[in-house]
């Protein structure tokens, strides 16, 4: 039995600041353009802004993930799993993708391989 506490069965990495991943958020009364904290093949954390304070945990939303570089933007679908730390200014969001094309997740493991190659892995 694991004395780690961390449950998660894909590795997170952290995009490179100069490189942001942009996510296009598109949920019920919702529609906005963010930043990904982290990013894994199981979902995504995002920055966002307190006026996100009414996302419902549970609640389905419909992303498209801008990776930078040569890669190509992916749409996705998930399930806000996690209403994270939050400041006066920002709050964190774990999203859990539901579904992402093949191409899509192709290209998303290429990306997360890209940044554990550059030692940008979240333990």
């Amino acid at each position: 039995m694991s004395t780690n506490p961390e449950r998660r069965k894909h590795t997170r990495v952290l995009p490179q600041e100069e490189e942001p991943v942009e996510i296009h958020l598109m949920g019920k009364g919702l529609i906005d353009v963010l930043k990904a904290h982290d990013l894994s093949l199981g979902g995504v954390g995002i920055l966002a802004p307190h006026h996100f304070d009414e996302w419902d945990l549970h609640q389905q939303i419909e992303i498209i993930v801008a990776l930078p570089g040569d890669l190509v933007d992916f749409r996705a679908r998930g399930i806000i799993k996690q209403i994270g730390k939050k400041t006066e200014e920002f709050g964190l969001y774990g999203v859990q993708f539901t579904e992402i094309g093949p191409k899509g997740k192709q290209d998303l493991l290429v990306y997360i391989n890209r940044l554990i190659r550059k030692h940008r892995t979240i333990k």
